[in-house]
């Protein structure tokens, strides 16, 4: 568990933040999960974390073995060196992540991402994301595009003043994907019933056009915030 923890540590997606990790795992036993992560998170070295500290479940997973992603984010580079260089000096945090946690998941993937573009003053207000996993191979026209398109389309649908963005892994790089898109929402409702009207307006369908030789999308995900530490 030490060296994937570590790479956890690494950061994760606020929009106050430059570095996001997700921890990706496969919950064997959920409340004996939530147990140690909330126990860990209790402990004077998480407390110190200058950033936010979330776990999220996949609902669904798609294709993805994980069915939850505990998340860490920082909002500079110091922050997250001085939450990393700590870790090794907790004994207490080390053996809830580095043996306990262990016996209740099974560990999927680990990443740092950075956001390329967003829009929103804090993700934190959004309880549901859905997350377009993507092959991208012209980041830079795939972007203007996808900018645009976004803009566009959350001042039809009424969620302007949602998160909604742009970004990819720097270190941890997902075999099937180079970047992700996500739109934030409230709750779990308007999250599938905008999603549904996206993917069926006009303007998508010409977006579609636009980076269809650009751009394939791999996997979608929906997830959903379980609890803040």
């Amino acid at each position: 568990m030490k060296n994937y923890f570590l790479l956890l540590i690494l950061s994760s997606l606020s929009l106050n933040a430059q570095y996001c990790v997700f921890f990706d795992f496969k919950a064997e036993n959920p409340e004996m999960v939530v147990s140690t992560i909330t126990k860990a998170m209790n402990t004077d070295w998480a407390k110190s974390i200058e950033g936010t500290k979330s776990l999220f479940a996949y609902l669904p997973n798609g294709t993805t073995a994980s069915t939850h992603s505990l998340q860490f984010c920082f909002p500079n580079e110091e922050a997250f060196e001085k939450a990393f260089m700590s870790y090794g000096q907790s004994m207490d945090v080390q053996l809830l992540f580095d043996e306990r946690l262990p016996e209740y998941s099974i560990d999927v993937s680990q990443s740092i991402n950075t956001p390329v573009w967003y829009n929103g003053e804090d993700w934190a207000e959004d309880n549901v994301f859905m997350l377009y996993q993507m092959e991208v191979t012209n980041p830079s026209a795939y972007l203007k595009e996808f900018k645009s398109f976004s803009m566009k389309m959350a001042k039809k649908l009424g969620y302007e003043e949602n998160s909604f963005g742009l970004a990819f892994p720097i270190v941890g790089k997902n075999a099937d994907f180079s970047h992700f898109a996500w739109i934030g929402s409230p709750d779990i409702k308007t999250a599938l019933s905008n999603s549904k009207k996206m993917l069926t307006d006009p303007l998508y369908a010409n977006f579609s056009g636009k980076v269809s030789g650009i751009r394939k999308v791999v996997n979608t995900v929906m997830s959903v915030r379980v609890m803040d530490f």
